[in-house]
Protein backbone atom coordinates (compact mmCIF):
# COMPACT_ATOMS: atom_id res chain seq x y z
CA UNK A 1 0.00 0.00 0.00
CA UNK A 2 1.09 3.34 -1.31
CA UNK A 3 2.03 6.21 1.24
CA UNK A 4 -0.13 9.45 0.81
CA UNK A 5 -0.32 12.39 2.03
CA UNK A 6 -3.36 13.20 4.71
CA UNK A 7 -7.04 13.86 3.67
CA UNK A 8 -5.39 14.23 -0.32
CA UNK A 9 -7.22 12.57 -3.52
CA UNK A 10 -4.83 9.83 -5.19
CA UNK A 11 -3.07 11.82 -7.81
CA UNK A 12 -3.60 11.53 -11.25
CA UNK A 13 0.01 11.45 -12.71
CA UNK A 14 0.01 14.56 -15.30
CA UNK A 15 1.34 14.03 -18.52
CA UNK A 16 4.69 14.97 -18.50
CA UNK A 17 5.88 12.76 -15.88
CA UNK A 18 4.07 9.94 -18.00
CA UNK A 19 6.95 10.67 -20.52
CA UNK A 20 9.45 9.79 -18.37
CA UNK A 21 11.08 13.18 -18.23
CA UNK A 22 13.31 12.85 -15.04
CA UNK A 23 15.83 15.43 -16.40
CA UNK A 24 16.91 17.26 -19.37
CA UNK A 25 16.63 15.36 -22.68
CA UNK A 26 18.77 14.67 -24.75
CA UNK A 27 19.22 12.84 -28.01
CA UNK A 28 22.53 11.40 -29.55
CA UNK A 29 24.95 12.69 -31.92
CA UNK A 30 24.19 10.59 -34.91
CA UNK A 31 20.21 11.79 -34.56
CA UNK A 32 21.70 15.49 -34.35
CA UNK A 33 24.10 14.96 -37.39
CA UNK A 34 21.00 13.21 -39.92
CA UNK A 35 19.17 16.54 -39.09
CA UNK A 36 22.10 18.99 -40.02
CA UNK A 37 22.69 17.38 -43.35
CA UNK A 38 18.84 16.69 -43.90
CA UNK A 39 18.46 20.60 -43.38
CA UNK A 40 21.30 21.66 -45.48
CA UNK A 41 25.00 20.50 -44.35
CA UNK A 42 26.34 23.13 -45.39
CA UNK A 43 28.21 26.02 -43.50
CA UNK A 44 24.80 28.35 -42.91
CA UNK A 45 23.45 25.29 -41.00
CA UNK A 46 26.38 24.81 -39.14
CA UNK A 47 26.74 28.49 -37.89
CA UNK A 48 22.77 28.22 -36.90
CA UNK A 49 23.96 24.66 -34.76
CA UNK A 50 26.65 27.12 -33.29
CA UNK A 51 24.21 29.75 -32.52
CA UNK A 52 21.87 27.07 -30.45
CA UNK A 53 25.42 25.65 -28.65
CA UNK A 54 26.02 22.59 -30.93
CA UNK A 55 29.36 22.33 -32.04
CA UNK A 56 31.15 20.71 -34.97
CA UNK A 57 33.01 18.36 -32.71
CA UNK A 58 30.02 17.08 -31.42
CA UNK A 59 28.26 16.14 -34.50
CA UNK A 60 31.21 14.50 -35.02
CA UNK A 61 31.06 12.76 -32.10
CA UNK A 62 29.69 9.40 -32.24
CA UNK A 63 29.28 9.10 -28.14
CA UNK A 64 28.15 12.90 -27.79
CA UNK A 65 24.93 13.50 -26.42
CA UNK A 66 22.99 16.89 -27.58
CA UNK A 67 20.11 18.56 -25.54
CA UNK A 68 17.06 17.99 -26.94
CA UNK A 69 15.81 21.61 -26.73
CA UNK A 70 18.87 23.29 -28.25
CA UNK A 71 18.21 20.65 -31.21
CA UNK A 72 14.71 21.49 -31.48
CA UNK A 73 15.13 25.25 -31.45
CA UNK A 74 17.68 24.90 -34.49
CA UNK A 75 15.20 23.18 -36.22
CA UNK A 76 12.87 26.24 -35.35
CA UNK A 77 15.26 28.48 -37.09
CA UNK A 78 16.45 26.51 -40.15
CA UNK A 79 12.49 25.91 -40.61
CA UNK A 80 11.75 29.61 -40.70
CA UNK A 81 14.85 30.68 -42.43
CA UNK A 82 15.44 28.02 -45.50
CA UNK A 83 11.11 28.11 -45.56
CA UNK A 84 10.77 24.63 -45.21
CA UNK A 85 7.05 23.35 -44.18
CA UNK A 86 7.62 19.74 -43.80
CA UNK A 87 11.14 19.63 -41.56
CA UNK A 88 9.46 16.76 -39.42
CA UNK A 89 8.63 14.61 -42.09
CA UNK A 90 11.59 15.49 -44.29
CA UNK A 91 14.10 14.52 -41.49
CA UNK A 92 11.64 11.12 -40.35
CA UNK A 93 11.89 10.29 -44.06
CA UNK A 94 15.78 10.21 -43.33
CA UNK A 95 16.04 8.47 -40.61
CA UNK A 96 16.90 4.41 -41.51
CA UNK A 97 15.95 1.94 -38.64
CA UNK A 98 19.91 1.08 -38.85
CA UNK A 99 20.32 4.68 -37.14
CA UNK A 100 19.47 3.64 -33.97
CA UNK A 101 22.03 1.15 -32.81
CA UNK A 102 21.55 -1.75 -31.62
CA UNK A 103 17.93 -1.50 -31.23
CA UNK A 104 17.83 -0.85 -35.06
CA UNK A 105 19.94 -4.36 -35.41
CA UNK A 106 17.40 -6.37 -33.21
CA UNK A 107 14.30 -4.92 -35.23
CA UNK A 108 16.01 -5.57 -38.56
CA UNK A 109 16.86 -9.53 -37.42
CA UNK A 110 13.50 -9.80 -35.91
CA UNK A 111 11.75 -13.09 -37.11
CA UNK A 112 8.86 -11.48 -37.83
CA UNK A 113 6.86 -7.68 -38.02
CA UNK A 114 5.37 -8.21 -34.74
CA UNK A 115 8.76 -9.45 -33.40
CA UNK A 116 10.48 -6.11 -34.50
CA UNK A 117 7.19 -4.32 -32.77
CA UNK A 118 7.58 -5.96 -29.68
CA UNK A 119 11.41 -4.82 -29.78
CA UNK A 120 10.80 -1.52 -30.64
CA UNK A 121 8.41 -1.13 -27.42
CA UNK A 122 10.43 -2.97 -24.69
CA UNK A 123 13.73 -1.05 -26.01
CA UNK A 124 12.94 1.83 -27.85
CA UNK A 125 13.98 4.22 -24.69
CA UNK A 126 17.80 3.03 -25.03
CA UNK A 127 18.20 4.89 -28.07
CA UNK A 128 14.67 7.67 -27.76
CA UNK A 129 13.79 10.10 -24.49
CA UNK A 130 11.98 12.40 -26.03
CA UNK A 131 8.68 10.60 -26.71
CA UNK A 132 6.95 7.37 -25.51
CA UNK A 133 5.73 4.19 -27.50
CA UNK A 134 3.12 1.58 -26.50
CA UNK A 135 1.75 -0.92 -28.09
CA UNK A 136 -2.04 -2.16 -27.83
CA UNK A 137 -3.51 -5.51 -29.49
CA UNK A 138 -7.10 -6.18 -30.02
CA UNK A 139 -8.83 -9.17 -32.12
CA UNK A 140 -8.51 -7.22 -35.21
CA UNK A 141 -5.79 -4.56 -35.06
CA UNK A 142 -2.52 -3.60 -33.85
CA UNK A 143 -1.79 -0.11 -32.26
CA UNK A 144 1.74 2.15 -32.06
CA UNK A 145 0.69 4.62 -30.11
CA UNK A 146 3.14 7.80 -30.00
CA UNK A 147 2.93 10.23 -26.47
CA UNK A 148 4.55 13.42 -27.36
CA UNK A 149 2.87 16.01 -25.82
CA UNK A 150 4.95 19.47 -25.64
CA UNK A 151 3.65 22.70 -24.33
CA UNK A 152 4.34 23.96 -28.15
CA UNK A 153 2.07 22.34 -29.95
CA UNK A 154 4.72 22.96 -33.07
CA UNK A 155 7.13 21.03 -31.11
CA UNK A 156 4.40 18.05 -30.95
CA UNK A 157 3.84 18.04 -34.42
CA UNK A 158 8.05 17.93 -35.68
CA UNK A 159 8.36 15.13 -33.09
CA UNK A 160 5.42 12.96 -34.13
CA UNK A 161 6.13 13.81 -37.60
CA UNK A 162 9.46 12.22 -37.52
CA UNK A 163 8.70 9.87 -35.58
CA UNK A 164 5.55 8.45 -37.58
CA UNK A 165 7.72 8.53 -40.43
CA UNK A 166 10.76 6.50 -38.28
CA UNK A 167 8.17 3.55 -37.37
CA UNK A 168 6.82 3.64 -41.09
CA UNK A 169 9.99 3.39 -42.66
CA UNK A 170 11.24 0.26 -40.24
CA UNK A 171 8.35 -1.77 -40.79
CA UNK A 172 8.73 -1.05 -44.49
CA UNK A 173 12.17 -2.09 -44.35
CA UNK A 174 11.72 -5.23 -42.51
CA UNK A 175 8.81 -6.52 -44.10
CA UNK A 176 9.62 -4.98 -47.80
CA UNK A 177 6.30 -4.07 -48.52
CA UNK A 178 4.83 -0.40 -48.39
CA UNK A 179 2.19 -0.67 -45.17
CA UNK A 180 -0.82 1.25 -47.98
CA UNK A 181 -3.39 -0.93 -44.71
CA UNK A 182 -1.68 1.76 -42.31
CA UNK A 183 -4.28 3.98 -40.79
CA UNK A 184 -2.24 6.88 -39.18
CA UNK A 185 -3.97 9.38 -36.88
CA UNK A 186 -2.30 12.59 -35.53
CA UNK A 187 -3.64 14.28 -32.68
CA UNK A 188 -3.91 17.78 -33.68
CA UNK A 189 -5.37 19.49 -36.48
CA UNK A 190 -4.56 19.83 -40.33
CA UNK A 191 -1.12 21.88 -40.45
CA UNK A 192 -0.97 24.01 -43.37
CA UNK A 193 1.19 21.23 -45.02
CA UNK A 194 -1.50 18.93 -44.65
CA UNK A 195 -1.66 17.73 -47.94
CA UNK A 196 1.78 16.71 -48.14
CA UNK A 197 1.02 14.12 -45.53
CA UNK A 198 -0.10 11.66 -48.54
CA UNK A 199 3.18 11.67 -50.17
CA UNK A 200 4.97 10.64 -47.50
CA UNK A 201 2.52 8.08 -45.80
CA UNK A 202 1.76 4.89 -47.79
CA UNK A 203 -1.50 4.15 -45.77
CA UNK A 204 -4.25 6.18 -45.12
CA UNK A 205 -4.24 9.88 -43.05
CA UNK A 206 -6.74 11.53 -39.99
CA UNK A 207 -5.88 14.93 -38.05
CA UNK A 208 -7.83 15.71 -35.13
CA UNK A 209 -7.90 12.45 -33.19
CA UNK A 210 -7.40 12.21 -29.72
CA UNK A 211 -4.42 10.26 -29.98
CA UNK A 212 -1.02 9.90 -32.33
CA UNK A 213 -1.04 6.45 -33.17
CA UNK A 214 -0.41 3.68 -36.02
CA UNK A 215 -3.13 0.88 -36.26
CA UNK A 216 -2.30 -2.13 -38.95
CA UNK A 217 -4.69 -5.14 -39.52
CA UNK A 218 -3.49 -7.82 -37.00
CA UNK A 219 -1.89 -10.24 -40.05
CA UNK A 220 0.84 -7.75 -40.03
CA UNK A 221 2.08 -9.11 -37.03
CA UNK A 222 2.66 -12.55 -38.83
CA UNK A 223 4.86 -11.23 -42.03
CA UNK A 224 8.23 -12.58 -42.15
CA UNK A 225 11.23 -9.74 -42.36
CA UNK A 226 13.66 -10.07 -45.04
CA UNK A 227 16.56 -9.93 -43.24
CA UNK A 228 15.63 -12.49 -40.31
CA UNK A 229 18.52 -13.72 -38.40
CA UNK A 230 18.47 -15.55 -35.08
CA UNK A 231 21.77 -15.04 -33.81
CA UNK A 232 22.40 -11.45 -34.79
CA UNK A 233 18.88 -10.92 -33.08
CA UNK A 234 19.91 -12.30 -29.51
CA UNK A 235 23.40 -10.44 -29.59
CA UNK A 236 21.41 -7.44 -30.31
CA UNK A 237 19.12 -8.27 -27.55
CA UNK A 238 22.40 -9.18 -25.08
CA UNK A 239 23.54 -5.50 -25.78
CA UNK A 240 20.26 -4.04 -25.21
CA UNK A 241 19.53 -5.42 -21.97
CA UNK A 242 22.44 -4.32 -20.81
CA UNK A 243 21.63 -0.66 -22.22
CA UNK A 244 18.35 -0.86 -20.24
CA UNK A 245 19.97 -1.28 -17.15
CA UNK A 246 22.34 1.38 -17.74
CA UNK A 247 19.24 3.78 -18.45
CA UNK A 248 17.42 2.71 -15.39
CA UNK A 249 20.47 3.13 -13.14
CA UNK A 250 21.36 6.42 -14.51
CA UNK A 251 17.69 7.85 -14.11
CA UNK A 252 16.48 6.09 -10.80
CA UNK A 253 18.39 8.42 -8.19
CA UNK A 254 16.64 10.56 -5.47
CA UNK A 255 17.20 13.76 -7.24
CA UNK A 256 15.08 13.07 -10.27
CA UNK A 257 12.59 11.71 -7.93
CA UNK A 258 12.51 14.73 -6.24
CA UNK A 259 12.40 16.97 -9.69
CA UNK A 260 9.40 15.27 -10.89
CA UNK A 261 7.86 15.10 -7.72
CA UNK A 262 8.93 19.41 -7.77
CA UNK A 263 6.76 19.86 -11.03
CA UNK A 264 3.07 18.58 -9.72
CA UNK A 265 2.99 19.08 -5.81
CA UNK A 266 -0.85 18.35 -6.11
CA UNK A 267 -0.67 15.62 -7.94
CA UNK A 268 2.12 13.98 -6.64
CA UNK A 269 3.19 10.38 -8.45
CA UNK A 270 3.09 7.89 -5.65
CA UNK A 271 5.34 4.92 -5.46
CA UNK A 272 3.74 2.55 -7.75
CA UNK A 273 3.57 5.80 -10.62
CA UNK A 274 7.19 6.61 -10.09
CA UNK A 275 8.02 2.82 -10.61
CA UNK A 276 6.46 2.73 -13.80
CA UNK A 277 7.80 5.96 -14.82
CA UNK A 278 10.94 4.43 -14.17
CA UNK A 279 10.17 1.23 -15.47
CA UNK A 280 11.02 -0.89 -12.54
CA UNK A 281 9.17 -2.41 -9.67
CA UNK A 282 7.93 -0.83 -6.63
CA UNK A 283 10.08 -2.98 -4.64
CA UNK A 284 12.83 -2.21 -6.22
CA UNK A 285 12.20 1.93 -6.10
CA UNK A 286 12.14 1.17 -2.56
CA UNK A 287 15.46 -0.61 -2.38
CA UNK A 288 16.94 2.49 -4.11
CA UNK A 289 15.84 4.87 -1.83
CA UNK A 290 16.86 2.51 1.26
CA UNK A 291 20.38 2.94 -0.25
CA UNK A 292 20.63 6.59 -0.02
CA UNK A 293 18.79 6.48 3.42
CA UNK A 294 15.39 7.68 2.62
CA UNK A 295 11.87 6.50 1.88
CA UNK A 296 9.21 7.40 -0.09
CA UNK A 297 7.36 9.41 2.46
CA UNK A 298 10.64 11.55 3.51
CA UNK A 299 10.86 12.82 0.28
CA UNK A 300 7.21 14.04 -0.55
CA UNK A 301 7.26 15.48 2.94
CA UNK A 302 10.80 17.43 1.87
CA UNK A 303 9.07 18.98 -1.31
CA UNK A 304 6.11 19.76 0.48
CA UNK A 305 7.97 21.07 2.86
CA UNK A 306 10.39 22.91 0.73
CA UNK A 307 7.29 24.68 -1.04
CA UNK A 308 5.28 25.57 2.31
CA UNK A 309 7.89 27.54 3.51
CA UNK A 310 9.08 29.54 0.51
CA UNK A 311 5.72 30.81 0.28
CA UNK A 312 5.19 31.66 3.78
CA UNK A 313 8.34 33.27 3.09
CA UNK A 314 8.15 34.98 0.03
CA UNK A 315 4.59 35.62 -0.35
CA UNK A 316 1.19 36.73 0.77
CA UNK A 317 -0.86 33.51 -0.10
CA UNK A 318 -3.17 32.60 2.71
CA UNK A 319 -2.47 28.96 4.45
CA UNK A 320 -5.70 27.93 2.78
CA UNK A 321 -4.57 28.51 -0.58
CA UNK A 322 -0.97 27.09 -0.06
CA UNK A 323 -2.53 23.73 1.30
CA UNK A 324 -4.64 23.42 -1.70
CA UNK A 325 -1.59 24.41 -4.03
CA UNK A 326 0.11 21.57 -2.16
CA UNK A 327 -2.95 18.80 -2.71
CA UNK A 328 -3.91 19.19 0.41
CA UNK A 329 -8.23 19.57 0.71
CA UNK A 330 -8.40 19.72 3.98
CA UNK A 331 -6.38 23.03 5.73
CA UNK A 332 -6.35 21.03 9.32
CA UNK A 333 -4.28 18.21 7.70
CA UNK A 334 -1.95 20.55 6.17
CA UNK A 335 -1.71 22.49 9.57
CA UNK A 336 -0.78 18.83 11.15
CA UNK A 337 1.80 18.31 8.64
CA UNK A 338 3.56 21.34 8.75
CA UNK A 339 3.48 20.83 12.71
CA UNK A 340 5.26 17.51 12.26
CA UNK A 341 8.01 19.08 9.78
CA UNK A 342 9.00 22.36 11.59
CA UNK A 343 7.63 21.94 14.85
CA UNK A 344 5.13 25.05 14.21
CA UNK A 345 1.90 26.27 13.29
CA UNK A 346 2.10 28.01 9.61
CA UNK A 347 0.97 31.41 10.74
CA UNK A 348 3.80 31.56 13.71
CA UNK A 349 6.74 30.50 10.95
CA UNK A 350 5.69 32.87 8.66
CA UNK A 351 5.70 35.57 11.55
CA UNK A 352 9.10 34.57 12.67
CA UNK A 353 10.42 34.69 9.40
CA UNK A 354 10.01 37.99 8.39
CA UNK A 355 10.44 39.25 12.08
CA UNK A 356 14.10 37.60 11.52
CA UNK A 357 14.24 39.48 7.85
CA UNK A 358 13.43 42.61 9.33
Amino acid sequence: MTDKADSKTAPQLPVSLQMGDASTQFVSSSYANLVFHTLGGGDETMACFERHAITREQLEDPTAKIEFDSLVDTIFELMETLHIKDGGLSIGTNIHVSSHGAIGMAVISATTVGQAIKDAAKYYKTAISFCDLEIYYDDNSVTIELIADYKNPEVTAIVVEAMMMTVQNALEFVSGQKLTCAKVIFGYPPPPHAEDYDTYFSGSIEFSGNKHKMILPKYVLDMRCINADENIHRLAEEQLQKKMQEVRDNNLTVQHVLSLMRRSPANMPALDDLARIFNVSSRTMIRHFQAEGTNYRELRDRIHRELATESLRNTNHSVESIALELGYQDTASFRRAFKRWCNSTPAAYRLQSRQQAN
